[in-house]
């Protein structure tokens, strides 16, 4: 089997990175005759058109070499998958991530209007949260769609260390988030009610693990908010972390907290770190409304809120601060629910979708 994948990158410390190359090493582990060929972004589409039609013979030859397509996200690459496979006719596998998935699609224009046909054309199309599959259905209600939640590395994360993390861990307690300076991760959001936390227990930090280097115009904004509430010299942002380093700061958290908002169309898909931060032992408080919902076992590894509710987020958090049973509890209970959504176990659906649906390219109109 020669499977063709379109993704945004393939660097195994990126989201979608992360993503596909525990998808492909999975399955050429699980499957060593499975042949991958690997189109990125970053080499062959993006950043423009001009890009694409350069090097569309090449892409249009790899899709004609493989056995099936699999597109991940829905624009730009589930589009460009279904476009190049015309007059091929291989079987087209649509994952849809987030943003590229979903932004816009019931509005008018060339590119919802694309991706709305690509969706219809492919033979079949996963989602990786309920919300996104969710999303995709208020526009396309009659589209089947097949959720599989992204795994996570449960071995490593559950893993020990060589090191203490002393280097990185300084002996006090904090509550972690891990994820880029962007605003639908709700950094704004959750630094007032960090603040209130710090009232009671002015000895707990707040780690936020990103790139320092990323959006600094919104980075300033979020260092003025932490002067408003008087709380900067207790916010610490840890950068280039390496792997080992940042299971080590999830290890040590009391708590890891989200609280994303949609903004624009722009959502988070899934929450890979709230798994990762799970197979360590550390619990999670989540905000309900996006696709960070599936990376949370309501009750056994953390706790679903209202992310609007100030008071119920913060009551959420001193429930875990203030009893060590329900911490452990909700610890054993975190590794447990990562160990059952370990890439181990999804890669086997993948595998499974893959085989059913080779060679089985569904003929449908082109409008």
């Amino acid at each position: 089997m020669k499977i063709c994948i379109l993704t945004q990158t393939f660097n195994p410390r990126a989201g979608a990175g992360v993503f596909t190359s525990n998808i492909v090493d999975g399955v050429m582990r699980d499957r060593p005759g499975v042949e991958f060929s690997i189109i990125t972004g970053e080499d062959y589409i993006k950043p423009s058109v001009h890009k694409i039609l350069k090097n569309w013979f090449y892409i249009r030859n790899k899709i004609r070499e493989a056995d099936l397509v699999h597109a991940i996200d829905g624009y730009p690459y589930g589009v460009i998958a279904c476009l190049a496979n015309i007059g091929i006719s291989k079987s087209v596998v649509i994952t849809t991530i987030g943003s590229g998935s979903i932004r816009k699609l019931g509005s008018f224009g060339w590119r919802p209007c694309l991706l709305r046909w690509a969706y219809r054309r492919a033979t079949r199309v996963t989602a990786i949260s309920q919300y996104v599959a969710g999303e995709i259905k208020k526009v396309l209600p009659r589209l089947s769609i097949k959720v599989i939640n992204p795994g996570v590395d449960y071995d490593f994360y559950a893993g020990k260390s060589n090191k203490d993390g002393s280097d990185i861990y300084t002996g006090f307690e904090y509550i972690i988030t891990q994820g880029e300076f962007k605003r639908r991760k709700g950094y704004t959001e959750i630094l007032p009610i960090v603040k209130k936390i710090m009232d009671v227990y002015p000895e707990i930090r707040y780690i936020i693990v990103a790139d320092a280097r990323d959006n600094r115009p919104y980075q300033k904004e979020l260092y003025a908010l932490m002067d408003k509430l008087g709380i900067r010299s207790k916010v610490i942002i840890k950068s280039g972390l390496s792997q080992e380093e940042l299971r080590e700061v999830y290890r040590n958290a009391i708590l890891y907290l989200t609280l994303p908002v949609n903004i624009d169309g722009d959502i988070e898909g899934f929450g890979m770190a709230i798994t990762e931060a799970a197979a360590t032992g550390t619990p999670a408080i989540v905000g309900k409304g996006s696709g960070a919902d599936d990376a949370v076992s309501d009750g056994q590894s953390g706790f679903l809120v209202d992310g609007e509710d100030e008071e119920q987020v913060v009551e959420k958090i001193l429930s875990i601060v203030d009893n060590k049973q329900l911490r452990e509890r909700l610890s054993n209970g975190a590794k447990k629910w990562a160990s059952e959504n370990s890439w181990e176990n999804k890669v086997k659906q993948y595998i499974d979708l893959y085989e059913k649906n080779i060679n089985t390219h569904i003929s449908r109109p082109y409008c």
